[in-house]
């Protein structure tokens, strides 16, 4: 694990979690604008890293491992979590672990809720596949991947890809499948906002944000219409952060 610090150490943390395969500079729009008013806390993953190998074992011992770094500098005290895709189980396991206490946790597209067998067998496949094309620059697989990362860190993306070990994509892909929130608020206090499409590739998704509206009643739900998977954290930050600036100011 790696942490990467932007802006006045004083100031409210705002801690931002890349996704399964992203690069931490999906998050540099994010960090030029919030900088200036939030101390920006970018949490590299283990097995993300674009110049060495490191296998990724669980999201409970790189929540461990975050959360004794955290409180040995700043104290239980987080202003808010803002995690994409995967990095939402990583959030979620610091909810529930409450060693952290933290006012607002925003996810966008999180797998909050297990899949089966079949699902995990299938997701697994693909992406060992496509990791294997993509070191190979693959034409056809490279050309698809591009609708997926934005043009100005896709080459920081491959390189994660270049370094990114098969035993990385197997501890991630089964920590998502095995995953479910918890239906007893790990801590009633914090503020639950869950932003996901409606496309397709959003069906695990739709079926978090259905299960954190049913079990946290003051969680805020929004939906993105006609947008895929993280499409607008991604390739829309602009609107991305306005949606942000909302939240970060909002008192509930």
């Amino acid at each position: 694990m790696k942490v990467l610090e932007f802006g006045d150490k004083s100031k409210r943390k705002l801690i931002l979690i890349h996704g399964f395969q992203m690069p931490y500079q999906i998050w540099n729009r994010y960090i030029d604008y919030f900088r200036d008013n939030f101390h920006v806390v970018v949490l590299i993953m283990p097995g993300h890293y674009p110049n060495h190998a490191e296998n990724f074992i669980s999201f409970s011992e790189t929540a461990k491992e975050f959360e004794d770094y955290y409180l040995s500098v700043y104290g239980r005290e987080v202003f808010a979590v803002y995690a994409m895709s995967m990095g939402g189980v990583l959030a979620a396991t610091f909810w529930q672990n409450r060693r952290l206490k933290i006012e607002k946790i925003i996810f966008d597209g999180s797998p909050l809720v297990s899949v089966n067998r079949f699902a995990e067998k299938i997701m697994l496949g693909f992406y060992m596949n496509v990791t294997a094309k993509s070191r190979q620059r693959n034409e056809k697989t490279i050309k698809r991947a591009k609708r997926f990362c934005p043009e100005d860190c896709f080459d920081d993306f491959l390189k994660v890809l270049d370094y990114m070990t098969d035993a990385t994509i197997i501890s991630c892909i089964k920590g998502v499948a095995n995953f479910k929130l918890s239906d007893i608020p790990g801590n009633q206090n914090t503020e639950i906002y869950y932003f996901h499409g409606t496309k397709i590739n959003e069906l695990i998704a739709k079926r978090s944000a259905l299960f954190i509206s049913k079990h946290y009643k003051n969680s805020v739900i929004k939906c993105f219409k006609g947008k895929s998977h993280c499409e607008t954290m991604m390739f829309f930050p602009e609107q991305m952060i306005e949606e942000l600036d909302k939240v970060l100011s909002e008192v509930r």
